[in-house]
Parts: structure tokens; sequence; C-alpha cells
């Protein structure tokens, strides 16, 4: 098929990137980004130390991504958070183009290569955000391009190399994987030609001494060897935030995880079916960045950038054989790639895709207000409510960027560091008042969908008087500070409707047209959160209306809806204390999808404790006992779990008797 036929498949999966990365600014890093932006711009300097919170303002902070964030900022007073939205989006522009170039240069047909784009870009798409990930995937693909180009053809674009690493080692603390890729091709070439090439070793060499200017030097350069342990899976950051989690851990997938199962699973298949073919760096950078995305979702985009050119040469091997082979994929590629951008571009136009696919992103500009605490923040200086703030750590970053007050915590784990994190996730089973008690805030700000456990215990806090309450955020300001602000009436919220939805083709067909209610979602939060904060804690009658939430808890897990399940099942115990299903359940739920052990634990423990019989608990218990790698624990819950008749224990009993 001529090439010029392809050029409305094309101009179509142009589209459809386009509307993927135009979108609502919902990020919880932009926030401190744009903070440190305006701090160096007005400070003329780079940050020594944390200058965002009061809990860790003498840990040093080494802000490799310096440049990006005054780059933002720039844009801000520019144009504006809208600016910032169409700044992100061009960005992801101009990644298609650098991998249009790749896969054009090695050769790699148009069908192929337009393919190889829409399904890049429906897998990377959760890393589509105001962050120095985005120079990151640039980056490292431009240095793909150069280096390939010098492997096959001897192009000598190399004196680039030290230029892109000059800027990268200045925006983001990936840069390292700048250096690893530059030596795997060195190596490659060393095994082809049984002799080190000179000039990419000069230019090596170079290019690894520009890391060394950045404003931290040295300190700068092994920075990312620090960032690691956030992949160790004793690490409390890996355990509980979800993209750090390794991918086969999800306790649900969804279609782009589905993609990415299928490009894992022909990657290997096809280096073996064309080995011959294949280069030494090839199969290193597939085995590297393939073990790095396995083992964290978060960088899963950095595979895909790394294989999919691959797997295109892999693909034209394949099916360029005999002409039979070349015309027929080559028409349904074409079909498909008429087809499925017009059958997504709506469904992004409307948020479908994103509802779907339980995301919070929205398409358009400017400031996701259903997912920032925009209205809280600006409630809090509407009220000049400056005092101490104790947050969640998803607003932290927005908070320290429009309060004038230092906040508790943001998103910079690096400079937060593991102990203050540990105390937050002890706050969850019960700490609260023990954190409070420490830090001593003024005032409460916090995700209540996500820090559901703070509900319940600031509910039974006299001391804590609820003033205000949003479809995102909800505040709590001590009992003797702002006395002038009256306590919010909970009655005047939304009450909550516990009947089940469930998705028709009616529903899924509206997708197309329709916009997707954010208005309805803000009200189910809100009665959700009233529900919580109302809702009697004891008492039989309030037994149907438990089972009510724990079967919508299982329906919402089921679904993928992780939030909403936890959600129910704390609304079921405290509809019913003793409820032990709803305590195992979420247990699961803990254990599997946040890798919150301390609390599964203490879940399974009641549940055992309401029901001694109950030998699904003890089998729950034991499990995460062998996650946290205390077999003796976790033998006696087994064993206790099949003397109760539970087969599974007995089977993973024979499976680890003797290790």
């Amino acid at each position: 098929m001529p090439v010029r036929k392809w050029i409305g498949p094309m101009v179509l999966v142009s589209v459809f990137i386009f509307v993927l990365s135009l979108r609502q600014l919902s990020d919880p890093d932009l926030g401190f980004h744009l903070k440190y932006g305006r701090w160096i711009v007005a400070n003329h300097c780079v940050p020594a130390t944390d200058q965002s919170t009061y809990t860790v303002s003498q840990h040093p902070y080494i802000d490799l991504q310096w440049l990006f964030q005054v780059m933002l900022y720039g844009m801000f007073t520019l144009t504006g958070y809208a600016g910032i939205s169409l700044f992100v989006c061009l960005l992801s522009l101009l990644l298609s183009l650098l991998l249009l170039l790749r896969q054009r240069s090695s050769g790699i047909p148009p069908s192929i290569i337009i393919t190889a784009m829409f399904a890049t870009f429906l897998m990377i798409e959760p890393r589509i955000a105001p962050r120095p990930e985005m120079v990151t995937f640039l980056f490292l693909t431009g240095i793909l391009f150069i280096l390939d180009r010098y492997f096959e053809t001897r192009k000598n674009l190399l004196c680039l190399l030290p230029v892109i690493m000059l800027l990268w080692c200045n925006m983001h603390a990936l840069f390292i994987l700048g250096v690893i890729v530059m030596g795997v091709y060195f190596i490659s070439i060393l095994y082809r030609d049984r002799k080190p090439d000179k000039p990419l070793l000069a230019w090596m060499i170079v290019s690894c001494l520009v890391c060394f200017i950045n404003p931290y030097g040295i300190k700068g350069f092994v920075f990312p060897v620090e960032l690691l342990t956030r992949f160790d899976p004793n690490n409390i950051f890996n355990q509980h935030i979800q993209e750090f989690m390794p991918f086969f851990a999800q306790p649900h997938f969804v279609m782009r995880d589905y993609l990415f199962m299928a490009l894992l699973g022909v990657s290997l298949p096809g280096m073996f079916l064309s080995f011959k073919r294949r280069r030494l760096h090839e199969i290193m950078l597939l085995i590297l960045f393939g073990f790095l995305a396995v083992g964290s979702i978060r960088n899963i985009p950095l595979f895909v950038l790394v294989a999919i050119p691959m797997i295109g040469d892999n693909a034209v091997l394949l099916t360029g054989k005999t002409r039979m082979a070349r015309k027929g994929p080559g028409l349904a590629l074409f079909a498909l790639m008429i087809i499925l951008p017009l059958a997504f571009i709506p469904r992004l136009l409307t948020n479908a895709f994103y509802t779907e696919n339980n995301s919070f992103n929205r398409t358009g500009m400017g400031i996701n207000r259903q997912h920032r605490p925009v209205q809280a923040a600006t409630f809090l200086l509407d009220h000049h409510l400056n005092g101490r703030i104790l947050n969640s750590i998803g607003f932290g970053g927005w908070l320290s960027w429009v309060l004038p007050q230092p906040v508790f915590m943001d998103g910079r784990l690096e400079v937060m560091q593991e102990s203050i994190y540990r105390k937050v996730t002890q706050s969850w089973n019960g700490g609260l008042a023990g954190l409070i008690g420490e830090y001593q805030p003024q005032l409460i700000v916090y995700n209540y969908a996500n820090y559901y456990p703070w509900t319940r215990q600031l509910k039974e806090m006299n001391d804590w008087r609820l003033i205000y309450a949003d479809g995102t955020a909800a505040i709590f300001a001590s009992s003797g500070y702002a006395r002038e602000i009256p306590e919010l009436d909970l009655s005047t919220l939304p009450a909550i409707d516990i009947r089940g939805v469930k998705r028709t083709f009616h529903d899924w067909l509206q997708g197309f047209y329709r916009p997707t209610d954010d208005e309805a979602d803000v009200r189910n939060h809100l009665a959700l959160f009233r529900s919580q904060m109302t809702l009697p804690g004891q008492g039989n009658g309030n037994t149907a209306k438990a089972a009510g939430f724990f079967n919508s808890a299982n329906l919402k897990y089921h679904n993928g809806d992780i939030r909403g399940a936890m959600a129910d099942y704390d609304t079921a115990i405290m509809l019913q204390p003793g409820y032990a299903k709803a305590f195992n359940n979420r247990g699961i739920l803990r254990a599997s999808s946040l890798k919150d052990y301390t609390g599964a634990i203490a879940d399974f423990t009641r549940a055992a404790a309401i029901n001694p019989g109950y030998g699904d608990a003890y089998l729950g218990r034991g499990t995460v006992y062998f996650f946290m790698k205390d077999l003796p624990a976790a033998r006696s819950d087994w064993e206790k779990a099949r003397a109760l008749g539970n087969a599974q224990a007995a089977r993973l009993l024979g499976l680890h008797a003797t290790r």
C-alpha cells in the first residue's frame, strides 16, 4: 500500500494523541513544581534544604528538577494553567514525532509505525502529566535515535549527546538512564567490531562529565542511586504508593495493562525468532527495561519507548516473507487505524474513556478542580486561616504553592523520607490522635476518599469540628481556633444512595456523545463523607444497611474501584462493628491493592476475634505474614485455617512446609 494512502490514518492517530494529551491539570506534584520554580526565580539559586514543610525543613533537598520547574513556572506566568496543559500536550506531540522518526529511520513501514504509535500512547497515558518524566521520555527517545543511526549507518550526531545530558541532568534524576544506554551501545559495538569505538567512547565520557554540571555537583550525579530504595519491596513507599507497585501485583487490569502484557508477550518470542538479526544492545535494553517495567508500574512507559521500534522491526521480518503476508495485515491495520481513533476520540472528549479506566484525568485545559483542593485552598485564603496544617500527602504540593504557611508533607518522598510517612500510615490505624499530639496542628486538610480512616477518628474527637467539605477535601479546625467560623451542618450535604449501579449498553453508548456527569461524582463523594460522619457505629437495625454497603464494596472491588470499595467496607464496619466478613474483605483489599500489611493483619485479626471459626481470616493473615517473610507466623495461621477445613491453607502448607 503506497505511503501516501496512510496520510488519513496518520492524521487520525495524531488527533487522537493530541486529544489524549490535552488534559486538565490533576497531578499532585504540580503545586510543588510551581512553588520551587517561583522560589528559584525569586532567590536566583536552587534550594539546599526543604522550603515547603514545617516537619522536615532541615532535610536536604537535591532539586535536580530545578530547570524543569523554572520552565514550568515561566509557562504559568505567561499563559496561566491553561498554558501548562497545552505545554504538556506539545511535549507529547514532540515525543510522537521522535518515535515516528526513530521507526521510520529503521525502515519500518507506515502501517506498523502508525499502529505502534497508537498503542504506545494508550500504554503510557497515565504518565502524561506536568512532570519531569515527560522530558525523560523525550531525551531517552532522542538518545536512542542518535545511537541507532550511529550503529547502523555511522551517521555521526554524537555531538548532541552531551547537550542532551546537560539538559537532562538538570531536569530529572533519571538522566542516569542516558548514561546506561550509551554504555550498552558501546558494549554492543565492541562486541560487533571486536574493538572499542573511539568516537563513541570520547563523546560518552564527555556526556558523563557534563552531568556533574548541576547545582549539586557530585551529590547530584549520585542522587539517582538513593531513589533506587523506593523499588525495594520492603520500603514503605513501595508498599503504599501505587505507582511503585510491581506490575503483576495489581489486583485488576485495564486495557493498557493488557496491551503491555501483549507487548511483553511478543517481545521475547520475537527476539528468539529473529535472534540472528538482533543486535546485542537490543537484547540488553529489552531485558533491562523489561525488568524495570515489571518491577514498578511507573517504569512501563520507559520499556514501551525502548521496545516498540524493536517489535516493529520484528513485525516486518515475520510478516514480510510472502506477498500475501504483507497484504493481509496491511489492509487490516489500515482499517483499524481508521476505526479505532474515530472510536476513541469521542470517548476522550466526553471523558468516558477515563471514567471507565477508573482515572481522575479529564480532557481540557486548566486545573481539574474536582481533583485538586482548589476550593478548599480558596476557603482557607478567604478566611485568612494561616494556622498550622496537617494534610494528606496528595494535597501538600498544591497547598504549599497556594497558601502562605508551610504544610505537613507533600509528594517529595526523598525529602519527607520514610520516618514521617510511617507515622502517617500508623495514623490510619487509630494513631491520628498521636500524630496530632506530636505536631499540634490547628487545621486538618485532607482527601477524605483516600484518608477515610481519619474521618472515622475525627468524628469521635470533640476538640475538632468540621468547617468545610467539597467533592474532594474536608477541613477540620481545632476547637480553640477560628471560632468565628461555624461548624458545617452535615444535613446540608447529599444523602447516600446505596443502590448498586450496573453499567448497561446504553450507558456505554452515551460515552460517544454525552459528557460524564462530574457533578454526580461530587454529590456521591459528599454523600459518602456524610455517611461516615453521621452513621451510628452500633445497633442491629443497621444490619441490612451494612450488608448493602458490603455488597457495594464487593462490586466496586470487582470493577477496579479500589478507593470506593475501601470506603464502602469502612462504612459497613461502622454500621455493624461485628461484621467479620467486612473486616476480612477489607484486609484482603489492604494487602493486595494498597500493600498496607499492618492494616491487613489488624483486619484479619479482628475478623478472627469476632468469629474464631472463620478459616478465611486465618488464611489471609497467614498469607500476609508470608509476604512479610515471617514464615513461622504464616505456617501457624495456615495450620489454624486448615484445621477449620480451609483447602487453600492446606495447599499452601504443602508448598511451603520445608522452606
